[in-house]
């Protein structure tokens, strides 16, 4: 018996294209904070911490380990005035200007919100790179709310990242759910389909709508 459906956001329940968005998103980032640091230096780094974490320990939350991670590769000054600067981001026009990126995925939202499946408890399992500012604003853009999810993945409140079984086992715990009673519907074999590694189920996308 399926009690938790995990739906994956890029590629699954937004169809926008995961390379242009992504291209877009750093462009304007790096635009943003060119008074700081070059934009290269900024993605190169932005990246570079990201793999690191995703590799580590998670004894802290995502947020507090990428701005910790962020000190040690750009220094605590820097790295204090750019957490500023990203959460000014977030928050402004900038960040809302790649809204025009955003493609719902209708049928699957439609099927998410069938009062067939109102009895399973629903996350929004998106990598968690982004603090809630940011993956909440895509979801509004998208149509979706936030109080149609038991919970979403956010770096504030998660402590791996895909491709880790712990994330998907930390999203379990908090669902109060058996991994084995979960469905993860997504489109990447290697990031949503490790899943498997806990014993939940995968779908890819276009096979499960």
């Amino acid at each position: 018996m399926t009690k938790a459906i995990l739906f994956d956001l890029d590629g699954t329940l937004l169809l926008s294209d995961e390379e242009e968005f992504y291209t877009a998103y750093y462009k304007t980032l790096g635009k943003y904070c060119l008074d700081l640091v070059e934009p290269s230096k900024l993605v190169q780094s932005v990246q570079k911490i990201m793999k690191k974490i995703t590799m580590d320990d998670g004894k802290s939350n995502n947020y507090d380990r990428f701005i910790n991670t962020m000190k040690e590769e750009l220094g605590e000054d820097l790295a204090s005035v750019l957490e500023k600067r990203f959460n000014s981001f977030y928050h402004g026009e900038e960040f809302n200007s790649l809204k025009s990126l955003t493609v719902p995925n209708k049928k699957l939202i439609s099927w998410m919100r069938d009062s067939k499946n109102s009895n399973a408890k629903k996350a929004l399992a998106t990598n968690p790179i982004f603090p809630k500012i940011a993956i909440v604003k895509r979801m509004i853009w998208a149509g979706l709310h936030e109080d149609e999810f038991g919970l979403i993945t956010v770096m504030e409140n998660s402590h791996f990242l895909k491709p880790r079984g712990e994330y998907y086992a930390e999203i379990a715990q908090k669902l109060d759910v058996d991994p084995r009673e979960c469905v993860m519907i997504g489109n990447d074999d290697f990031l949503d389909g490790s899943c498997t590694k806990i014993g939940m189920n995968f779908k890819r996308v276009e096979d499960f709508i």
